[in-house]
């Protein structure tokens, strides 16, 4: 038995179309117009992030220059500190010039002994025991030549006893402990600037 349309009344072909159409509709909407909405709502969401990351991205363009200013200072300063507290690798050249400053005067060098690093958190103490004979004058400059020294350097435990030899150009001895402090590199930083000193 054929089902004709032409022999139906016209809102029956009518409510067929409409429920052909509703159903064709459903169909189109869950497999191709949602799936593409979904993708168009993705794209949106990634053109949106991409545009909040170019933002960022031009802001720190605006803002580089101030940062390198920024890191030139800090290593202008970091370059100061370290002429205040040098690193280990410079314990010779200091050496030298502490010997050289306690030679500078008139003075008789007993003994001159560095001691062994006192661990600290970020630094080593370095002690050094300095033994001489002078006057209290050059013992004054000496101290005085010492704090201008570029490095820092405590003076602890002096001793002064009076010296009481006819004709010697000395009057007292002076026994201390000169104290200067080594700054402790990082591991990998201590190995980028031995390998850039080569």
């Amino acid at each position: 038995m054929a089902f004709d349309l032409n022999e139906k009344p016209w809102y029956v072909a009518l409510l067929i179309g409409v429920v052909l159409g509703v159903v064709l509709y459903l169909v189109m909407n869950s497999y191709v117009f949602k799936p593409i909405r979904q993708e168009i709502t993705g794209l949106n969401d990634s053109i949106a992030k991409l545009q909040r990351e170019i933002q960022k991205g031009r802001a720190a363009k605006r803002d580089l220059p101030k940062l390198e200013e920024e890191i030139r200072n800090l290593e202008l300063e970091l370059d100061r500190l370290r002429r205040i507290l040098p690193t280990r690798r410079e314990t010779d050249t200091l050496l030298k010039k502490l010997k050289q400053l306690t030679e500078i005067g008139h003075f008789q060098l007993r003994r001159f002994t560095p001691q062994q690093f006192i661990d600290r958190d970020f630094y080593w103490e370095w002690p050094i025991k300095v033994s001489l004979s002078g006057t209290y004058h050059e013992l004054g400059l000496f101290f005085d030549r010492l704090s201008r020294f570029s490095r820092i350097i405590n003076v602890s435990n002096l001793k002064i006893t009076a010296l009481h030899k006819r004709g010697s150009p000395f009057t007292i001895n002076a026994d201390f402990t000169q104290q200067t402090f080594i700054y402790k590199e990082d591991k990998d930083e201590a190995a980028a600037s031995q390998g850039a000193g080569k």
